[in-house]
């Protein structure tokens, strides 16, 4: 007689709640006939169970309850590029795909490159879904200028998955020399390097090294010290330029180079007075019998008393030339008798020199009878050979000066009392200053940084 057959399945072990496969029918006879069907969407690592039926006009027939299990699967995973976030660290990425059972998922690192005893990222949960999950995990603390191995890591239910091996290398920062900033500075100072503004990421400096590349040698107090001093030598009038390396090494044995220009002027002659050194200078009274040249310890300043009727001329030798800057801070206190007044010479001889002279008359409310004193002459051969004119107003009591004379054959300018004045000479024989002369007459006043230097 003609059957229909079919399937009968669920997870139930009596199959109290079943689901159906599609009846097949088979006409009437007397063979045996293989009935087959197809169960989709069943779920990873559970057990079926399941028994065939067959249905007559006699009746329906129900065969022995049979079961299955469906296997498990453990998470797909692949190991991702990583980026390298900085020297010491770097994001580590992969993808998980937890193929429907709960995942776990996390990264193992090294410089092993078989990740024998690698380090760990603590897991993360991925899921349970069908669908690739992307994950990462940020380390930190890596050697810098290293080769670091990693991949991605899984487990589910089904066991574990681990990703392909793949290596990341972390960047290497420089150290980085820093010799200083350029500097100028005056013939006979001391000069000091200092590289301490050297830095280096990671580690210490352990060593620095000073080699001079070009100038004038110098002798360095200590070449192997972040801070080495020399005296700046002497140099030609338009002055020299040295020229120091700095190697440093930090504790990687990286190594840096850095260089500084020192630039050293010509100095004829310098004294700020910080010590007492009046006792040097030439005193020589030239009007009257009184004058007096100290020291004056506090204010570190050099200081000339007169008197009504006397003046008191101070001179020093320098080094020879034809041009320069000669100059002087001056402070005038008391002036005596008529006025005050200040003459500064620059001299080759006595028939050859340059001439300042200024006078202070109104602090004693006297006109000037002659009011071409105050002046800027060349003297060629013992005359005048130029001359210009400086503002009377420009010089008072209790004020300071900072005097600043530029000389050349062609030229001379005064700046400090009032605006600049300039002598344009006629007479262009050249003068080559040997000495200066400072005179002051019927003035006390203070002196401080008599100075010759190259015009710049």
């Amino acid at each position: 007689m003609d059957t229909e057959a079919w399937f009968e399945w669920g997870t139930s072990a009596t199959l109290a709640t079943i689901d159906n496969t599609a009846k097949q029918a088979f006409a009437a006879g007397t063979t045996v006939q293989s009935v087959s069907a197809s169960i989709p969407g069943l779920t990873f690592g559970t057990t079926y169970y399941f028994r065939m039926v067959a249905s007559s006009s006699s009746g329906v027939s129900k065969g022995t309850i049979q079961n299955f299990s469906t296997s498990a699967l453990r998470p797909t995973v692949t190991t991702l590029a990583a980026d390298t976030l900085a020297a010491t660290s770097a994001s580590l990425h992969g993808e998980v795909n937890p193929n429907s059972l709960a995942t776990q998922a996390w990264f193992e690192y090294g410089t092993d490159s078989s990740l024998a005893t690698p380090t760990i990222t603590p897991a993360v949960a991925v899921g349970s879904g069908s669908a690739v999950v992307s994950t990462r995990a940020d380390i930190s603390g890596l050697a810098p200028g290293g080769t670091v191995y990693f991949r991605v890591a899984a487990s589910n239910l089904a066991g574990e998955q681990k990703g392909t091996i793949l290596s990341l290398s972390t960047s290497n920062p420089p150290v980085v020399a820093n010799a200083g900033l350029d500097n100028i500075v005056e013939m006979g100072r001391t000069v000091t390097l200092d590289g301490s503004g050297s830095t280096t990421p990671f580690g210490t400096i352990t060593s620095y090294l000073w080699t001079q590349v070009a100038g004038t040698a110098v002798t360095l107090s200590d070449n192997t010290g972040a801070k080495p001093t020399f005296i700046a030598p002497a140099v030609p009038i338009t002055g020299a330029v040295l020229r120091f390396e700095l190697k440093v090494t930090d504790s990687r044995m990286l190594t840096s180079t850095d260089n500084v220009d020192i630039t050293v002027k010509w100095v004829g002659f310098s004294d700020d007075f910080s010590t007492d050194t009046t006792g040097t200078y030439t005193k020589t009274v030239t009007l009257g019998t009184f004058g007096t040249f100290t020291w004056d310890s506090v204010g570190e300043r050099a200081q000339v008393t007169t008197g009504s009727d006397n003046a008191l001329q101070v001179s020093k030798a320098v080094l020879a030339t034809n041009s320069g800057i000669f100059s002087l801070d001056f402070t005038p206190t008391i002036p005596y008798g008529t006025h005050g007044g200040i003459w500064v010479r620059l001299v080759q001889d006595a028939n050859n020199y340059y001439e300042i002279t200024n006078f202070d008359f109104a602090s004693l409310g006297f006109t000037p009878f002659l009011p071409d004193l105050a002046q800027i002459i060349k003297v060629v051969g013992g005359a005048v050979t130029d001359n210009v004119y400086l503002p009377q107003t420009a010089y008072s009591q209790n004020t300071t000066y900072n005097l600043g004379i530029t000389f050349s054959p062609s030229q001379v300018i005064l700046e400090g009392f009032g605006a600049p004045v300039t002598l344009n000479t006629s007479d262009t024989t050249s003068i080559s200053v040997t000495s200066f002369e400072v005179e002051t007459g019927q003035q006390d006043a203070y002196y401080k940084n008599f100075k010759l230097l190259a015009i710049p």
